[in-house]
């Protein structure tokens, strides 16, 4: 049910029609609950129409409540959907094939570290004599 509510300062407009904003909190809305009886969506629609009109609802807590309920559950869903979007946008920037050039700079550094760790250890066996046993004629 789609209300056209137009609260201005002056006057309250209803479908049309030029209401008190007492009629339109009080017997008004207890119609329209009433017409929408037990529906949570319709009940929740009503409700939410005349929060955004800046009308209160608070001369029927129940159903108050359960529209604000299904408000707090809506906006729930909305923040994980929206925690999860940003969660699978990020795993997709991680996932992206790294370029080329990329690929070359990684292993320009991996072969400049290779070649340093060769380096260091051909380094340590010469200063320890070739590193071979026979290096070591007294040991048996």
């Amino acid at each position: 049910m789609q209300l056209n509510i137009v609260n201005t300062p002056d006057r309250l407009e209803v479908q049309g029609q030029v209401v008190s904003r007492e009629y339109a909190e009080g017997v008004m809305l207890a119609g329209l609950l009433a017409m929408a009886g037990k529906n949570d969506p319709k009940v929740t629609e009503i409700v939410r129409q005349y929060r955004d009109a800046g009308l209160s609802t608070a001369a029927f807590p129940v159903e108050t409540r359960r529209a604000f309920t299904i408000f707090a559950r809506e906006e729930q869903q909305e923040a994980k959907r929206t925690a999860e979007a940003a969660w699978f946008a990020e795993r997709a920037k991680e996932q992206v094939l790294p370029t080329r050039l990329e690929v070359e700079r990684k292993r320009a550094v991996k072969n400049a570290q290779n070649e340093r760790i060769r380096r260091m250890g051909a380094e340590t066996r010469a200063a320890r004599g070739g590193g071979a046993w026979s290096s070591f004629p007294d040991f048996d």
